[in-house]
């Protein structure tokens, strides 16, 4: 048993299931809606709209994580995270019961303050927990993100192939009782805060609107063409309020976000990692959906149905069970270098061999799932290395502001990855549509496998010593 900050004994296996169901709530309420994308178009009749469904919950989750992440360093991470539950429960239920898609976006707002569950549970780990076994812990929630990413998909696909979209958001509010009444059982109260008087607080968030232009932008960009005033008026008010930022925090002198210490060398080089991931491999969904259900007919794709593409994705997300604490052993025994540089190699030899031979399922699932546990293993070290580097008072910030790095580079991979993959097209002789070609894919898929060998390269500025603790 570890002891909390009260004093009292905390039993680790119920406060790491109660940290892991609140995760799993903020995965589910991510992944579930994908399956649902169809149904809401038909029910709607607005793609544009629809896909806001999407991007409002994005937006939000890329700028909580970080606001509350740092407010729960500041006030006490299990209050704020006992909030940010409540909020994604009521959040669900307005969008289930909501008439129409107006209510339906504003229910995915408030949902979208879950994406601060991870920066705070990772604060709650090491504030709670022997720092010997943080890594590992870490890792193990890391796991459970992926996994239930992963299966989420399969469950909002049965919700709407059985009963309606609606559950989808039915399912997420009965999730979030029971991660509410978990946390508040088994998750001890934080230390309590010391508010420093002074905190930048205006200033501090004035990265706030800067990257949701960023977002808006991107969005934007594929439907009013990336020469369109707009668009370069949206991304340089943003580069402008981001300068004003990192200005206004440096010369701060309680700054709410601490930039000095995101750029130090090993959280620079997480934050790089992170970065190369979100551009590169993270989009292996956008590409496997489009060649996994590409006709047959175009002499490119495998043909399969939605539910087929999503159950062949499912054992990259499982494997994260074993890849993801053991990524945080190895950074005990090994160091982060060792950890990430591995991961980086098992995801440039997949996604190299793939860029040669993708035509045949078989190979596509094994490839797949050995992706994942170079995903997986690095997605469970970079936090780790951010503990090692950040005070304990400012791990959620920390882990926050990597999830808006994270949000922000997705939006700019997802655009390259569809100019790479329209590059080339072919036609369908039987619907007529055009599909990406077998050179489009290999283009595609190399572009990730170089992204994957720059995360090799980035290692190297990594600690190669063993650690058992967050320094």
């Amino acid at each position: 048993m570890d002891k909390s900050a009260t004093g009292k004994p905390v039993s680790l296996p119920l406060f790491m299931g109660a940290l892991v169901v609140a995760e799993i709530l903020s995965a589910f309420e991510l992944s579930m809606l994908y399956a649902a994308v169809r149904q809401l178009v038909a029910d709607f009749g607005d793609p544009v709209a629809v896909g806001w469904i999407i991007t409002s919950f994005l937006l939000m989750s890329a700028v909580s994580a970080a606001i509350c992440g740092r407010f729960g360093d500041m006030f006490g991470r299990a209050r704020m995270l006992v909030i940010i539950v409540v909020l994604s429960i009521v959040g669900s239920l307005v969008a289930g019961f909501a008439a129409g898609i107006g209510g339906v976006i504003l229910g995915r707002v408030i949902q979208g303050t879950s994406g601060a569950i991870y920066p705070l549970c990772i604060g709650l780990i090491r504030e709670h927990c022997a720092a010997c076994s943080t890594p590992i812990l870490i890792g193990l929630l890391a796991a459970s993100m992926t996994v239930a990413g992963g299966v989420g998909i399969v469950i909002g696909g049965l919700l709407v192939d059985h009963l309606s979209w609606r559950w989808i958001f039915f399912a997420g509010a009965l999730a979030g009782v029971a991660a509410l009444v978990l946390v508040r059982i088994w998750v001890p109260r934080s230390r309590p805060a010391v508010v420093p008087r002074g905190a930048n607080f205006l200033g501090g968030v004035l990265f706030v609107p800067a990257i949701v232009l960023i977002l808006l932008g991107i969005n934007q960009g594929a439907q009013w063409g990336w020469w369109d005033w707009r668009i370069h008026l949206m991304l340089l008010a943003a580069l402008v309020l981001m300068v004003i930022w990192i200005r206004s925090e440096l010369d701060a002198e309680v700054p709410l976000i601490d930039v000095r210490l995101l750029i130090r060398r090993e959280a620079l080089a997480a934050y790089l990692v992170i970065g190369l991931i979100s551009l590169g491999a993270f989009q292996f969904l956008l590409i496997w959906s489009f060649l996994l259900q590409q006709p047959l007919s175009t002499g490119v794709g495998l043909g399969l149905s939605a539910t087929m593409a999503s159950l062949i994705l499912v054992p990259s997300s499982l494997v994260g069970l074993i890849a993801s604490p053991a990524a945080g052993w190895g950074i005990v025994r090994f160091g982060s270098r060792a950890v990430v540089a591995l991961g980086g190699i098992i995801l440039t030899l997949s996604w190299a061999f793939l860029a040669v031979k993708h035509d045949s399922l078989m190979v596509i699932l094994a490839l797949i799932t050995i992706q994942g546990v170079g995903l997986n293993i690095i997605l469970a070290a970079v936090p780790v290395i951010l503990c090692r580097t950040v005070p304990v008072e400012r791990t959620s910030e920390a882990i926050g502001m990597l999830s808006v790095f994270r949000a922000t580079l997705m939006g700019v991979g997802s655009q390259v990855v569809a100019f790479l993959l329209a590059t080339s097209t072919v036609v369908d002789p039987v619907s007529g549509g055009g599909y990406p070609a077998a050179s489009a894919y290999s283009l595609t898929l190399t572009y990730v496998a170089a992204g994957s060998v720059l995360i090799v390269a980035v290692s190297l500025l990594l600690s190669s010593r063993p650690s058992v603790a967050a320094e």
